[in-house]
């Protein structure tokens, strides 16, 4: 391969950036969608969501492995069977689809730190999206669904119940303020709970049930 690895990383890198943020934007929707948190639906209708996350995992998908059929990268027709450090650059055939993914991030494949930085960045870009698209959708299903005073009002409570009627910015101050009410609650009983199965007390039989 010819082609400087980093140009070759940075393909790899747009390519599962747009693969990761599709799959994470879809899966979110349909985790929305049957929750009734419309302050994150991408559409004013349930049903419509829940098949758009659907629709959104399988672009993500299609667009990744058959993207080398248009877009020039270390997978050119006739040298995906070779080893990667000595592809020519190009297009696949379809029959080289399989492979074409298949490079070694020694020459510009993505390793696994890579991944572990850049999922969580579409993770959460992924989320933004849904906020703010949901924001708007909030002020349609506001005048049509849930059109009623409790909808309209500021919201009394935060997190995922505040999202059914509200739009993410309407709950986060809420939301801030129950969780520095509720956290220390929660890191006491957590560690409590840890503390049940600590390895000391389960070696000298002082673990309770």
């Amino acid at each position: 391969m010819g082609t400087d690895p980093e140009t070759v990383r940075d393909v790899f890198a747009s390519h599962y950036f747009l693969f990761a943020f599709l799959a994470s934007l879809g899966t979110l929707q349909i985790a929305v969608a049957n929750s009734g948190t419309r302050g994150l639906w991408l559409t004013p209708r349930r049903l419509v969501n829940r098949w758009l996350g659907v629709v959104l995992i399988l672009a993500g998908i299609g667009l990744f492995f058959l993207m080398p059929l248009w877009i020039e990268g270390p997978w050119a027709d006739g040298s995906v069977q070779a080893d990667s450090i000595t592809r020519e650059w190009g297009q696949a055939r379809w029959d080289e689809l399989a492979g074409a993914r298949n490079v070694n991030d020694i020459h510009g494949g993505l390793d696994g730190t890579k991944q572990a930085i850049w999922f969580p960045l579409t993770a959460i870009l992924a989320f933004a999206v849904s906020a703010v698209i949901g924001a708007l959708n909030i002020r349609i299903l506001n005048r049509n669904e849930i059109a009623t005073s409790e909808a309209r009002s500021s919201p009394k409570e935060g997190g995922l119940a505040g999202l059914e009627k509200h739009s993410y910015f309407a709950t986060f101050l809420v939301s801030i303020r129950e969780f520095w009410a509720e956290i220390a609650g929660v890191w006491r009983t957590g560690l409590q709970a840890a503390d049940r199965w600590s390895l000391f007390k389960m070696i000298f039989g002082r673990s309770s049930n």
